[in-house]
């Protein structure tokens, strides 16, 4: 009997211990925790103000003529020189680097703090890659909606255009998909895959119009 109450006591203890550890042990992780935050804050706060530096130069990048070097007969100067606005290298700012800054500067200011607001909101780290990816994804929106607004919109303007790509399609339909989707990369097969969809969409929507038209002028045959 007095073992077994002396094996209780020590299992007794031996709990008391345990639940002891574990409370250690879970204020450690909730410390880990707060801290991992704090860093996680701290950097995303620095790169933002790193990202409106970088969006700032290119603003005011993009208000300067910069001297290309250029001959002096290209500008009319006869003293010799071009300009007397400084160049990036007299700035001593790599043309990549001015890039990215202009490239940053151009995405409009309400997309950019959305941008900013919804990596705050959804813990995404903010960085430079980010952001002009973003930059690149707009720019090839604008110039889709530039390409669709330089269309042509009459019928005979339209027809021109129409058989001109049909040149093009009769050529592609020879090509053997299955090496042509392996020969691509990953990110132009999602692509290719939104802009065959766009082009299926077109194709039904032509496909009905053939249709709606040749029963038109099936009607106005009739006597």
């Amino acid at each position: 009997m007095i073992e077994f109450i002396d094996s209780a006591r020590d299992a007794v203890l031996l709990v008391r211990h345990a639940s002891a550890v574990g409370k250690l042990v879970d204020e450690a992780l909730k410390s880990c925790r707060f801290l991992e935050e704090e860093q996680f804050g701290l950097k995303q706060a620095a790169s933002e103000a790193h990202l409106r530096t970088q969006r700032r130069a290119g603003e005011l990048l993009s208000d300067i003529l910069f001297n290309a070097g250029g001959r002096p007969s290209k500008t009319g100067s006869i003293s010799g020189t071009v300009s007397d606005r400084p160049t990036l290298k007299q700035l001593g700012i790599d043309r990549h680097e001015s890039h990215r800054w202009r490239r940053i500067a151009s995405l409009p200011t309400e997309v950019f703090e959305e941008y900013v607001t919804m990596c705050r909101s959804q813990r995404r780290e903010l960085t430079t890659i980010g952001v002009l990816q973003l930059a690149n994804r707009m720019a090839v929106l604008r110039r889709e909606q530039e390409d669709v607004e330089a269309r042509p919109s009459g019928g005979p303007a339209l027809l021109v255009e129409y058989q001109k790509a049909m040149r093009g399609m009769s050529e592609l339909i020879w090509l053997d998909p299955l090496p042509l989707a392996s020969a691509m990369r990953a990110t132009e097969r999602a692509s290719e895959i939104e802009r065959l969809r766009r082009l299926r969409l077109w194709l039904d929507e032509f496909e009905r119009a053939l249709g709606q038209a040749r029963g038109r002028a099936g009607n106005a045959s009739r006597p």
